[in-house]
């Protein structure tokens, strides 16, 4: 009889146990980057220890972002780390919680472009743009024209290699660095500042988004973070974050 009771306490133990949470995360160099060993970089490390806090098992795996997006409104307990916000995939995803702001600026090669002051300013102009929604719809308000861009990751050597004049991307300032071969990359204009987001299937447990939200609270730039970017050689952009980024309640 004393045999069955533990048979049931440990039935009941397992029975309750929360999945692991799969986490799956396209590269995004230098925060997130992807090799044979797997995922690394600020954001990851971030996320994993903020995780951790709050009891959530995780498992990260590498995806391309549209294969990412696929996968995460279909397959249960899973999320997507660090996708741009879209009104269109908010109808099949829920957007739990923002992890990092990021700036949407303008990149001519050095001493090609003069500094640009609006939007209509783009039109003259042979433009590849990253593929993000907000961009887009910025642009084609403007109905100015652009090419999007297969790979994000490419724009500054597609650049530098005359395939366009401007690349809009969110590649951050001072983390741009030309390739010795490539003339110098440099901002002309900002054009917007927009967030990433921790994006998971719309039936996640709301104990988990509860647990989620409040782990994230600042994103992934939470006070006890600063090692962690230290350890990246990205303290400036942590501590840049820190100063001016305000999330909206």
């Amino acid at each position: 009889m004393r045999g069955w009771w533990v048979l049931l306490a440990l039935w009941c133990r397992f029975a309750s146990a929360e999945p692991v949470l799969n986490i799956y995360a396209d590269a995004y160099a230098p925060f997130i980057q992807v090799s044979k060993e797997g995922l690394s970089g600020p954001y990851v490390d971030a996320f994993a220890r903020l995780a951790q806090q709050q009891d959530i098992k995780i498992h990260f795996q590498a995806k391309p972002m549209r294969r990412l997006l696929k996968i995460v409104t279909t397959e249960p307990n899973s999320c997507g780390l660090a996708v741009h916000f879209s009104a269109e995939n908010a109808e099949t995803l829920r957007y739990v919680a923002r992890i990092a702001p990021i700036t949407l600026a303008v990149y001519a090669r050095q001493g090609t472009v003069k500094p640009l002051s609006n939007i209509e300013a783009l039109r003259n102009y042979r433009i590849g743009a990253i593929d993000v929604a907000e961009l887009r719809e910025l642009l084609d308000n403007a109905a100015i024209r652009y090419e999007l861009l297969p790979k994000a990751g490419q724009g500054i050597a597609m650049l530098q290699a005359g395939r366009f004049d401007l690349l809009i991307s969110d590649v951050l300032p001072e983390l741009v660095s030309a390739p010795a071969q490539g003339k110098p990359v440099q901002r002309v204009m900002v054009l917007a500042r927009v967030e990433r987001w921790l994006a998971c299937h719309p039936q996640l447990p709301p104990s988990t988004v509860k647990r989620l939200r409040a782990a994230l609270t600042l994103g992934v730039f939470d006070d006890a973070m600063a090692d962690i970017w230290q350890r990246y050689g990205l303290s400036s952009v942590y501590n840049g974050v820190r100063r001016e980024w305000i999330l909206i309640p």
